[in-house]
């Protein structure tokens, strides 16, 4: 398993969570999400097949305030 964060700066509550956690369940390559809503970061635990960028894609197309950023 692989693991990466990114932050979501619009993340701002559980439904936002709820959200992010329902569009992830959709692939199959993504094994566990954590939404920390303090920290406004999104962890993914996956396998080598995820395709990061149609992630991406998805959960920016839910609202513009879910731009990802990456985590330094």
């Amino acid at each position: 398993m692989k693991t990466i964060t990114v932050s979501i700066p619009g993340i701002h509550c559980d439904a936002c969570s709820m959200l992010i956690k329902d569009v992830s369940s959709e692939f199959p390559a993504i094994a566990n999400v954590e939404v920390d809503i303090a920290t406004k970061q999104v962890t993914l635990e996956h396998d080598e097949n995820f395709d990061v960028q149609k992630w991406k894609e998805e959960i920016e197309s839910l609202d513009e305030k879910y731009k990802i950023h990456a985590v330094i």
